[in-house]
């Protein structure tokens, strides 16, 4: 009898929907329609996740992997930042409605949530910064930070080995489809739609065309983020490669990395080919007595050298070998030109100048202020020096700091096999990561920033599983 009423229920509200949506439809456009049918299935995901929280983790990474290609898509602009910041505030909310799921706080009290709690802190202070011209760059940074909820939510998230899988294989198998339809965008051209944004924004043309190509960007915000995205997965897919796998596995893996990898060089940036040697790099160090390892980094290097000394022209290819040789790139002197331009302006400014002040983001939220104009400070480091001052700048590079600690001495302290891989699958691409943010935004770019707050509740959560026995991941 419940179930019959609960049929009828949901046959009602899906009728209501499909004749309001026709109405609005027919009365103003099809936005309004749509954005009625999404609301009502809205409200059916919240209740599913109210019930498991992880519902709403998925579709988390799943929004921040493909929200830029729907606004691509739509003539008419959604606010899907909104609705990711709300996503976020409804699944932290769930974990403690959902009464059947089991909440693990062992371990919380970390020196990584101490590092959370000061930044919140730190940044709550910044309303009062004396530098700011006002409060509506600090309101609208407080609304984008959601840092400290989502890390508790992956801290609930990983309580299994088997959350931790599920969690690497949705990543991991979203990458490659974001790999694949770069390589679609290479092979093909781009769509209609995508031409059209391209086109929106007065000097984009100009920024995406290089080397006789354009720069590829797939279902992602803007070739940057695409590229770091790749290098990531293509790190972590090589890392897998060493694990406890099936041989089948390994050879898809191999296979995986190399797709991420070509992918990766249609976005024509450069940070990520640097990101890749770093990654690289740092698993032969950490695995310096594996023969299997330093095999692997002898064809590496074979098979790099044929690429970069190699007799070939074109754009793509030009682009990577210009990583190696940054004296003699343009795009790198200009960022070398900001760094040395406000290095005075951040040791003056201990508080920095406040949040959402600088380059064109200043424009917008606090214009006036001296740091605001037609510019990007490029850097991550560089935008946080200015905005936050050498203050801020420290704790933060204090704590990507802390988080490679943590991840090497896991590897030398884990003893089952998986565990120690799957820490290397996280501690390699997010050390390269940090090394990104030097040219880019690279921590904080969707969908990999919600990759780098997971790495943190994971590293913690993985030496509490070594007691116990795993099998592998597939």
């Amino acid at each position: 009898m419940k179930a019959r009423s609960n049929t009828f229920v949901l046959v009602c509200v899906a009728a209501l929907a499909s004749i309001m949506a026709s109405y609005f439809i027919a009365a103003s456009n099809i936005v309004v329609g749509g954005l009625i049918i999404i609301g009502v299935i809205g409200l059916f995901v919240v209740g599913a996740m109210v019930f498991d929280f992880r519902i709403g983790v998925y579709i988390l990474f799943l929004m921040g992997s493909f929200m830029f290609y729907v606004s691509r898509l739509l003539t008419s602009q959604i606010p899907f930042g909104v609705f990711y910041d709300a996503l976020v505030v409804i699944t932290f909310v769930c974990i403690f409605l959902n009464v059947k799921r089991v909440k693990d706080w062992s371990g919380f009290n970390n020196i990584f949530t101490l590092y959370f709690v000061i930044i919140t802190a730190y940044q709550l202070l910044q309303m009062f910064n004396p530098n700011a011209v006002g409060l509506t760059g600090w309101l609208v940074s407080m609304r984008n930070n959601t840092s400290l909820l989502t890390y508790i939510i992956f801290f609930q998230l990983f309580v299994t080995i088997k959350d931790i899988k599920y969690f690497t294989m949705l990543w991991l198998g979203v990458g490659l489809a974001v790999a694949f339809y770069g390589i679609y965008q290479e092979t093909f051209g781009l769509t209609d739609f995508e031409w059209r944004w391209i086109y929106e924004a007065p000097g984009r043309f100009e920024l995406y065309y290089q080397w006789g190509s354009m720069r590829k960007f797939s279902f992602l915000s803007d070739p940057s983020s695409y590229g770091l995205f790749l290098a990531f997965g293509g790190l972590a897919f090589i890392t897998l490669i060493f694990g406890p796998y099936r041989t089948r596995w390994k050879i898809f893996c191999g296979v995986a990395a190399m797709i991420c990898f070509i992918a990766m060089a249609n976005s024509g940036t450069r940070t990520a080919t640097a990101m890749v040697a770093i990654g690289l790099l740092l698993l032969v160090l950490l695995n310096i007595n594996s023969q299997k390892v330093i095999l692997f980094a002898m064809a590496v290097v074979f098979a790099g050298g044929i690429v970069f000394f190699g007799p070939f022209y074109s754009g793509t290819v030009i682009r990577l070998r210009s990583t190696f040789t940054p004296s003699e790139d343009a795009s790198m002197g200009v960022r070398d030109y900001k760094r040395l331009r406000f290095q005075e302006y951040i040791r003056s400014n201990p508080i920095g100048g406040g949040p959402m002040t600088t380059g064109t983001s200043g424009v917008i939220y606090s214009p006036g202020h001296p740091l605001a104009g037609g510019w990007d400070p490029d850097s991550g480091y560089l935008a946080t020096g200015l905005e936050l001052g050498w203050v801020g700048l420290l704790i933060f590079v204090s704590f990507f700091a802390a988080v490679m600690i943590k991840g090497i001495n896991n590897h030398f302290l884990i003893v089952d096999p998986l565990l120690r891989n799957l820490n290397l699958v996280y501690t390699i691409p997010f050390f390269a990561l940090t090394v990104g943010h030097f040219t880019q935004h690279a921590m904080f770019s969707k969908p990999s920033n919600l990759l780098v707050i997971a790495i943190y509740a994971l590293l913690i959560r993985l030496p509490q599983f070594d007691t116990l026995k795993s099998d592998t991941i597939i």
